[in-house]
């Protein structure tokens, strides 16, 4: 019986040193940057294992940052369609399942957000790759505005090479949208 004790407190005194020390016994929080430069907490996540450097926007290629605003413009605020279907990847138009004369019914895979009255977009880095980038856009409308805020995911991928590198949209989604309520008839 002394045996199997000790050697049960051996293994937990093992795994308690392997959990704990192996982590480093740290916690840290992971922070974006925004576009004003100011640190958010993208829902005060924590990671327990070795902390990365998040990605800053001004790491994200220029020409990804304005063919993000360019398509909320265009296609999020449905003021110019035929420009949204330039800036659109083909997985994009795919789910669409869509002809470029019915996009230009504005009956497209991009939830609306009225930008006629916008204050202004804040981009934070959320997935940052050579040819990859997902962004969590914030659209803050104009004080006094009927409309509230809106967040947003936006990837956007790398098409082509060198010169004629180009960016474009494969992914427009609300962040948290609300659970589908279960039919309880």
């Amino acid at each position: 019986m002394v045996w199997v004790s000790s050697l049960v407190l051996i293994a937990g005194v093992i795994a308690f040193a392997t959990v704990r020390l192996g982590s480093g016994g740290a916690t840290t929080q992971a922070t974006t940057e925004a576009v004003d430069g100011t640190d958010v907490l993208p829902g005060s996540t924590t990671t327990p294992t070795k902390t990365t450097k998040p990605a800053k926007i001004s790491e994200v290629p220029k020409a990804a940052r304005l063919a993000a605003g360019q398509f909320i413009l265009a296609a999020v605020g449905r003021e110019d369609l035929p420009k949204a279907w330039r800036l659109s990847h083909p997985s994009l138009k795919k789910e669409c399942a869509c002809t470029y004369k019915q996009w230009l019914t504005g009956n497209i895979p991009v939830q609306p957000f009225p930008t006629a009255g916008l204050q202004g977009v804040s981009f934070f880095v959320d997935e940052l790759s050579p040819r990859r980038v997902v962004l969590q856009t914030l659209l803050r409308p104009t004080p006094g505005s009927e409309v509230d805020e809106g967040a947003f995911y936006i990837g956007l991928k790398a098409v082509g090479s060198g010169k004629s590198l180009t960016w474009l949209v494969d992914y427009w989604a609300p962040i948290g949208t609300p659970p589908v309520p279960l039919d309880v008839g």
